[in-house]
């Protein structure tokens, strides 16, 4: 049974500010774009209305409106079952009138609780929780058993307690029961044993019960801390990425605003990175480029914060310092780095652009678009320099070509942090989408094409799965055989990501991104088009796209391996694959094979 090689399951991945083997330049830095706060902001609409506790709360933010609907359902669900007592065969000395008048009570304050969640204030929830161990003291009461089986709910106000408020409003509620449940036992005492014992027990009980909520929660806030690291943390150098760059810059230009200081944006890129990945392959350009990360953080200052926002390129933000300042630290790294790389095989340099708050800029945006202009400038007078940025370096710069260029490449941020989105909602393959950027470039290198196209093609490997941004998450990650309506659905990602990255500065990437997956014998998707209508663009993203999607782990199936990838697509080819980029994918693949280190590429 041959293997269908289809895009179920192929979680996009973007790490584009971490892009560990795709490190060849084909984008500069640039200013994060209105369209990229609206696309990200649709795409966290839920987190966005949160509204957190302003310090209710310990670690993960709950919405109030959430946290009152629950207690509504506790309320309820407490209702319903202290109701129950009355209705079933009961003890002769059951209250019936007093049960109702609570069970009514309680209802009440549910249906309160849930119609006005959105408007309810969060400090009117520990109180309602206080009152609820008040109901719960009372249908106990009532119920004219002792023990009563309804002190059981004081269980729920210890678990609901010690999940959802503070330690501090936790012990309050606790320590509540415990006079409640202790009036309780001294108006009804137990027959045959002491109050005391009956209240060691059982609060002894509830705490414990409340302890394991309040380790599982300790658990999941570490979790969901470690995940908000690893999102904003560059996993080859260990630096911050791109979007934790853009977040700490944020907050250092509120604090430079607040402050009236100065602060500065260092923009570095690498001088002809591309030669060490092609003369010395991959790994041996990682290495280089987690050197550049250290020689970074020990030449900078201590309150100085690096990052890697690209492929070779890395940003610093320094505050606290005027023009000449930032400048010279800009030069002292870039001698340190052409000095630490001097006696390499392919020796490394680095330019770097620097703007300043206010000089040159206010926003962020601002700043950033100054620091790249200065880049510019760098590498235009020959490389291995830094440029400050400066009035006349604006006017020369700001033509109209280039501010159309500059709006390009603002959708393109855009996009891509879009595709980053994606892939945090969607992550079940690490770094697909990078890697299959790597391989699209590697095939069109080999194909010969001019380097500019080899760009493009890469940036389509890296973008071909954005529109799975609108296929339902129980469709991505269903572990089982998708039924034909899901099959459908999956179908439709090529044109959903045409549609996403519609725009000029993307018209040929879009094309290819949306006929990745039709097949030279007219039986892929979404036109069913054959090899003569299919861009050569598109054929080697989906023979890309294909082989990283055999060769990676998934949660749901293993890799096959090396050698039957290359057998699936050597099968492949000529059906489902264009077969003259099938033999130059092979053909680069024995290649690398070849180089130390590059059993990578074998295992990818």
């Amino acid at each position: 049974m041959r293997l269908r090689i289809d895009a179920h399951h192929h979680t996009l991945s973007i790490q584009r500010r971490s892009l560990t083997h795709a490190n060849g330049s084909y984008l500069s830095v640039s200013s994060t774009s209105s369209r990229y706060l609206k696309v990200m902001a649709a795409l966290s609409d839920a987190d966005a209305r949160d509204d957190a506790w302003g310090g209710a709360l310990v670690g993960t933010s709950f919405q109030t409106s959430l946290v009152a609907r629950v207690l509504a359902v506790l309320f309820a669900a407490g209702a319903s079952l202290s109701a129950l007592t009355v209705v079933l065969p009961h003890s002769a000395r059951i209250d019936e009138l007093g049960l109702l008048v609570i069970v009514a009570n309680a209802y009440l304050v549910a249906a309160v609780l849930y119609v006005k969640a959105a408007k309810l204030p969060a400090w009117t929830l520990p109180p309602a929780l206080a009152w609820g161990s008040t109901l719960v003291t009372g249908v106990a009461y009532f119920s004219g058993e002792s023990p009563s089986p309804l002190v059981f709910f004081y269980l729920w106000v210890f678990l609901y307690a010690s999940y959802f408020f503070t330690t501090r409003q936790a012990a309050l509620q606790i320590v509540y029961v415990g006079v409640a449940y202790g009036a309780l036992l001294t108006t009804r005492p137990p027959a045959g044993s002491g109050v005391s014992e009956w209240w060691l027990v059982g609060m002894g009980t509830l705490l414990v019960g409340a302890m394991v909520i309040v380790t599982m929660r300790a658990r999941v806030e570490r979790l969901i801390a470690r995940l908000y690291d690893v999102a904003r943390t560059d996993p080859l150098t260990k630096l911050s990425n791109r979007r934790g760059f853009r977040e700490l810059l944020d907050l250092e230009l509120e604090r430079a605003r607040r402050g009236g200081t100065t602060m500065g944006v260092l923009v570095g890129d690498l001088d002809d990175f591309k030669d060490v990945n092609d003369r010395s392959g991959h790994q041996v350009g990682d290495l280089a480029l987690q050197r550049v990360a250290r020689l970074l953080c020990e030449g900078k200052r201590q309150i100085d914060a690096a990052a890697r926002v690209g492929g070779e390129e890395f940003a610093l933000i320094v505050p606290d310092i005027e023009r000449d300042g930032a400048f010279a630290l800009a030069e002292r790294l870039r001698m340190a780095l052409r000095e630490a790389f001097a006696n390499d095989p392919t020796p490394l340099t680095i330019s770097f652009g620097v703007s300043v708050y206010p000089e040159h800029g206010e926003t962020a945006a601002a700043l950033l678009h100054a620091a790249d202009q200065a880049l510019y400038a760098a590498k235009q007078s020959g490389r291995n320099r830094t440029v400050h940025h400066s009035p006349a370096l604006r006017d020369e710069l700001r033509t109209p070509s280039d501010l159309h260029d500059i709006q390009g490449e603002r959708f393109v941020v855009a996009v891509l942090d879009l595709a980053e989105a994606v892939d945090l909602r969607f992550s079940g393959s690490a770094r697909h989408s990078e890697t299959v950027g790597r391989y699209a470039e590697m095939m069109a290198r080999e194909l010969g094409l001019p380097e500019r196209r080899v760009s493009r093609i890469r940036l389509a490997g890296i973008l071909h799965d954005i529109g799975k941004a609108g296929i339902p998450n129980s469709i991505l990650h269903k572990p089982g055989p998708l039924t034909e309506e899901e099959y459908e659905q999956i179908k439709r990602h090529p044109e959903l990501g045409a549609q996403i990255i519609e725009h000029v500065s993307l018209s040929d990437v879009r094309e290819w991104v949306a006929a990745h997956h039709e097949r030279p014998d007219g039986l892929g998707y979404p036109l069913g088009i054959h090899a003569g209508a299919i861009p050569l663009e598109a054929r080697i993203v989906a023979v890309a796209d294909a082989y990283e999607a055999m060769t990676s782990d998934r949660p749901y199936r293993d890799s096959i391996g090396y050698d039957a990838a290359l057998a699936e697509l050597r099968h492949g080819a000529g059906t489902q694959f264009d077969a003259h980029v099938v033999n130059a994918f092979i053909a680069v693949l024995t290649r690398e094979a070849k180089r130390p280190g590059a059993s990578l590429l074998a295992s990818a």
